[in-house]
């Protein structure tokens, strides 16, 4: 859709809607494929292996992941073990608390994680940003983080 094609958009909220659904889901369905196409990585596995690169020591309660990416235990557990497999993460007991179990990169994990943050910036500089322009993307990503924030609070 061109610039002007933009302007002439249906102003119904169903429509509104449905065009950001449509514009969402098309770039993230090329990005979830560049990355499994690259590093074999599913979208929750990518997800993990992100926020974890980013995380303080490479590390989070798994509990605390599973709320940031919204996942069951149970599903954070399978992330886990398909990580583990690779030997991109291993699970590590807190030494104050037993009951907590942290999900930690590896080294070869963190390697990943600095590889993998760097093709989804070019991913996602090239079919956001560069498609939007980077003052409408900005708008875009502060939009949805008002709505991020309504739904918390």
């Amino acid at each position: 859709m061109t610039a002007s094609a933009a302007r002439s958009i249906s102003t119904d909220p169903v429509s509104l809607w449905g065009h950001v659904i449509e514009g969402f889901q098309g770039t993230n369905r090329h990005l979830h494929r560049t990355i499994a196409q690259e590093f074999s990585l599913t979208a929750a596995e990518s997800e993990a292996v992100l926020r974890l690169g980013r995380s303080p020591a490479h590390r989070l309660p798994m509990t605390e992941l599973a709320g940031q990416v919204a996942f069951s235990t149970g599903g954070v557990s399978k992330v886990a073990d398909r990580l583990a497999r690779r030997s991109l993460a291993r699970r590590v007991a807190n030494e104050e608390d037993r009951r907590v179990i942290f999900l930690q990169l590896t080294p070869e994990g963190v390697e990943v994680a600095g590889r993998l943050r760097a093709r989804v910036h070019e991913v996602v500089q090239a079919t956001f940003v560069d498609v939007l322009g980077a003052e409408r993307a900005l708008a875009v990503a502060e939009a949805m983080a008002v709505l991020a924030e309504a739904r918390r609070g």
